[in-house]
């Protein structure tokens, strides 16, 4: 049996990089989004809820953003056992695209959401998850990758059985 994953030393790094990275998410919108847009950011037309009850379930969209980034590092390590700022960067683009998937589908629906709106949401997903990516990458590497390379890539399986 390998060695086992560890989940505290793994929690400790994934928590604060996912954490950084939604308010890095919420200072764009609220800052660069309107600036870029003015007072056409959100679609006028944007179905949204009344900014109280925005507020009231903003610590859910806070749980399920830290859940989904928290994921996306769990996979980096179970995706690229060999790891790397490269792979991580490379992962970033991918995760960060697979995250912005619903925002093109939406985008289908609401007329007011312009194309370059679309584009710029890409652009700052995979960008927010590269740089999530990244960071986890620096802060998780091993000091010796070579001792701790099992436990960077199993979670609970044998290493043999990773793949």
């Amino acid at each position: 049996m390998g060695k086992q994953f560890g989940w505290g030393r793994f929690l400790a790094i994934a928590l604060p990089v996912s954490i950084l990275t939604f308010i890095l998410d919420v200072v764009f919108h609220k800052t660069a989004g309107p600036a870029l847009f003015g007072n056409s950011y959100p679609a006028a037309d944007y179905p949204q809820r009344p900014l109280a009850e925005i507020m009231d379930l903003f610590p859910f969209l806070g749980f399920t953003y830290i859940l989904q980034l928290t994921m996306l590092c769990f996979l980096f390590l179970r995706l690229y056992p060999g790891r790397g700022l490269g792979k991580a960067a490379w992962w970033g683009i991918w995760g960060g695209l697979f995250v912005v998937i619903p925002n093109m589908q939406f985008f289908v629906a609401v007329a007011h959401t312009t194309w370059t709106m679309l584009i710029i949401q890409m652009i700052e997903a995979i960008a927010l998850c590269v740089l999530a990516a990244c960071l986890f990458e620096i802060a998780y590497r091993p000091k010796d990758y070579n001792q701790d390379s099992a436990a960077t890539t199993s979670a609970s399986v044998p290493v043999s059985s990773v793949g």
